[in-house]
C-alpha cells in the first residue's frame, strides 16, 4: 500500500503550509487566551489542542504523501460510506453530545469532540473523482452523468444540511460543482443545476430567521450592531485598529470578549488587529501561491482521477480560505467556517493537512517526476516536436480535464 516510487515533492507548497501554521498557532494562543483562562483556567489549553492536532495531521500528511494512490482510488467508495454514516451518528445522537454554536454537527464524547463534515470534504473529493473519471465522455450526459452526480451531492449536502451547518454545505456543493465542470460537464447542465442550487439556498435563508437576520445585519450592519451585526462590526473595528503593521502579537483588544469565536471563524480579524494590512496581504499571497501551486499540480498530474483530486482539494482550501476571509472583511454576509491552517480546529486542522498530503503525493507523479523509462528508445518515442505539441494543444484548447488529451505516462508504481 505504501510501496510507491516518484519524483520529489512540490516544495513550494509545502513551504506555504509550513509558513501558515507557524503564523496560526500564536494567533490561536493570542486569540483563545481569554476564553482558555476564563472557561478552563488554563491559558495554553486551546493551543495545545491545536499543537496536537497539527502534529497528527502531520503524521497522516506524511502517510497520504507516500500511499499508493490507486490503493485509495479502490477504496473510496468504502471511504466514502463510512463518512456518511459519521454525518448520520450526529443526528441520531442526543444533542448535548452533537451540538457546537447551534450547529448538530459534532460527535462530543468526554473531552473529545470530532467533525465529520470536515471528513465529508475529502472522503467526497476521492470518491466524485473516481467516479466522473471512471464515466468518461458519458460525464455530459443528463441521464448517466448530471442525474447522478446531482444524486451524489445531495446525499451528502443533504445530511450536512440537516445538522445545520450550511457554510460546509456550501463549501462542499462547490467542490462538486468544480470538479464536475473540469471533468467536462455540459455548460448548460452546470448553469441548470447553479440556477437550481441558488434558488435552495435563497430557500434555506429564508426559511431560517437567524439566517435571514444575517442578511439584514449585512445590509445595515450598524442598525443590527446589538444583534446579529455584533460579530462582523466588532471584526472590521479589529481590523480597523490595526493598522499598517498591527498592534502587536497578543496585543489584540477585540479578544477580550468583544469578538465572539475570535479564535476560530474570526481569526482573520486578529491577524489583522495584531499584524495588520502587512499580514493580512501576506496571509493573502500565501494562500495566492497555495492556489497556483495547487493548479500546477493538477494540470501536471498523470491521469484523469489525479488532476480531480487535484482540482478539488485546491478549490476546498483556496474556496473555504475566501469564504472566511470575505465574511470577516464583510463582504458576504457572516457564516461560521474555519480558515484552513490558521483557525483553532482539530478536526479542520488535521484534515486540511491530510489534503497537502495528497496534493504532494500527486505532485511527486507530475510531468516533471514521472518515472523515466528504462530503454531510451521509448523515451525517444514519447518525445514531441514542439510544433507538434503546439498543434495537440490547439486541437484540445477546449479540454477542461488536462489529463484527457496528454500522452499517458509511467503509472504509480
Amino acid at each position: 500500500m505504501l510501496r510507491q516510487r516518484g519524483g520529489r515533492p512540490d516544495y513550494a507548497l509545502l513551504t506555504v503550509v509550513g509558513i501558515l501554521i507557524p503564523i496560526g498557532l500564536p494567533m490561536v494562543y493570542s486569540a483563545s487566551l481569554v476564553d482558555a483562562i476564563t472557561l478552563h483556567d488554563n491559558h495554553l489549553y486551546y493551543v495545545w489542542r491545536q499543537v496536537g492536532a497539527a502534529l497528527a495531521g502531520i503524521i497522516g500528511m506524511a502517510v497520504l504523501m507516500r500511499i499508493d494512490l490507486q490503493w485509495l482510488r479502490s477504496q473510496s467508495a468504502r471511504f466514502m460510506v463510512l463518512t456518511i454514516v459519521l454525518l448520520i451518528l450526529p443526528l441520531a445522537l442526543p444533542e448535548s453530545m452533537t451540538t457546537v454554536n447551534d450547529a448538530r454537527s459534532w460527535i462530543r464524547i468526554g473531552g473529545f469532540s470530532f467533525q465529520p463534515s470536515e471528513l465529508a470534504k475529502f472522503a467526497l473529493i476521492l470518491f466524485v473523482a473516481d467516479w466522473l473519471s471512471r464515466r468518461g465522455a458519458r460525464v455530459s450526459d443528463f441521464l448517466y452523468g448530471l442525474l447522478p452526480f446531482t444524486g451524489i451531492m445531495a446525499v451528502v449536502c443533504g445530511l450536512v444540511l440537516l445538522g445545520r451547518d450550511l457554510g460546509t454545505t456550501i463549501v462542499i456543493a462547490v467542490i462538486g460543482a468544480v470538479m464536475y465542470f473540469v471533468a467536462g460537464a455540459s455548460i448548460v447542465h452546470i448553469a441548470g443545476a447553479v440556477v437550481l442550487a441558488a434558488g435552495a439556498f435563497w430557500s434555506m435563508i429564508a426559511l431560517a430567521p437567524h439566517r435571514m437576520a444575517r442578511i439584514q445585519a449585512w445590509y445595515d450592519i450598524l442598525a443590527h450592531s446589538n444583534g446579529a451585526g455584533y460579530q462582523p462590526l466588532h471584526a472590521l473595528y479589529a481590523l480597523a485598529s490595526g493598522g499598517w503593521f498591527g498592534v502587536g502579537i497578543g496585543q489584540s483588544r477585540q479578544k477580550f470578549a468583544w469578538l465572539p469565536q475570535a479564535h476560530t471563524d474570526a481569526i482573520f480579524a486578529i491577524i489583522g488587529e495584531e499584524l495588520g494590512v502587512i499580514g493580512t496581504i501576506g496571509v493573502l499571497v500565501l494562500f495566492g501561491i497555495f492556489a497556483m501551486r495547487g493548479l500546477r499540480i493538477a494540470v501536471r498530474a498523470p491521469d484523469s482521477f489525479s488532476t480531480l483530486v487535484a482540482v478539488g482539494l485546491t478549490a476546498w482550501i483556496v474556496f473555504q480560505a475566501l469564504i472566511n476571509i470575505a465574511v470577516v472583511t464583510s463582504l458576504i454576509p457572516f457564516t461560521g467556517l474555519t480558515l484552513p491552517f490558521l483557525s483553532y480546529g482539530g478536526t479542520s486542522l488535521m484534515v486540511s493537512l491530510f489534503a497537502v498530503g495528497m496534493l504532494l503525493n500527486i505532485s511527486r507523479h507530475t510531468a516533471g517526476t514521472a518515472v523515466e523509462p528504462a530503454d531510451d528508445s521509448e523515451a525517444r518515442s514519447h518525445a514531441i516536436p514542439y510544433t507538434q505539441r503546439l498543434a495537440l494543444w490547439w486541437r484540445n484548447r477546449w479540454a477542461r480535464l488536462p489529463g484527457a488529451s496528454r500522452r499517458r505516462r509511467a503509472p504509480y508504481r
